[in-house]
């Protein structure tokens, strides 16, 4: 999360999930390369940007640091199922389902409604993760997880700032000067939150893309979880 301004550090969220490569602490790899959310006990959703990039092998679920062990719940990823229709040339259909090969012990998320009844013009929502904190050239991951408020936009406005079609697989927010996700963060989720505790959240979508770190007027781009509720539903129902 790049902020040049403010940025705060996360309050423990238990569907946040870190993608990792290896669990070895000697590893120079062994940190979240990528973020997700825990959609069922046995299964994480994130982007396909992130999976078809590197290699998911295991996730670190409800980890408040961006190292994974010595807070997470971590577990070996079974199979990767990427969405058939992502374009990684326009960011469509950015989706990812990571069956576990065992339960986690944390609470699932909820999925939003179908037909995008949980996203409104104008609603405040958090976005999570432990991406690049600056635009430099010598920037660094944060070590914690952090969150960063961000006002959905039109589709109409999100179109003609980013000067493209907005597919009805994504959804826009946030634009302030200083602040947005950034490489890092792709993956993690940008959430509705309902209530105090994570009990009412909703997953309305994933951090996929958008222009430069922390640029006014520039739009962050997220997978529209909705879009995508068929498709997903099918690999956490499926019989074992």
């Amino acid at each position: 999360m790049y902020s040049t301004i403010h940025m705060s550090h996360s309050t423990p969220k238990l569907t946040v999930t870190g993608l990792r490569s290896t669990i070895d602490p000697k590893s120079p790899d062994d940190f979240s390369f990528c973020g997700g959310a825990l959609i069922s006990p046995t299964h994480v959703l994130t982007t396909a940007s992130c999976t078809t990039t590197a290699s998911a092998n295991f996730v670190s679920v409800g980890a408040h640091y961006v190292n994974g062990g010595e807070d997470g719940d971590e577990i070996k990823v079974k199979t990767v199922t990427n969405h058939p229709h992502f374009n990684k040339d326009t960011g469509a259909n950015d989706f990812a389902v990571l069956t576990l090969v065992k339960p986690s012990k944390y609470k699932p998320v909820k999925l939003p409604a179908p037909g995008g009844s949980d996203v409104q013009t104008s609603m405040w929502s958090t976005a999570m993760g432990w991406g690049l904190t600056s635009a430099s050239a010598n920037a660094m991951a944060s070590e914690e997880l952090l969150r960063l408020s961000q006002q959905v936009w039109s589709d109409a406005d999100c179109a003609k700032a980013i000067q493209s079609t907005v597919d009805a697989s994504q959804l826009c927010a946030g634009c302030e000067q200083g602040k947005s996700p950034c490489q890092g963060d792709t993956g993690g989720p940008f959430v509705k939150e309902n209530g105090n505790g994570d009990d009412d959240d909703v997953l309305i979508g994933l951090v996929s893309g958008g222009g430069a770190c922390g640029v006014k007027g520039s739009p962050a781009i997220y997978a529209r979880v909705s879009s995508a509720l068929p498709w997903i539903n099918s690999i956490v129902n499926a019989k074992k």
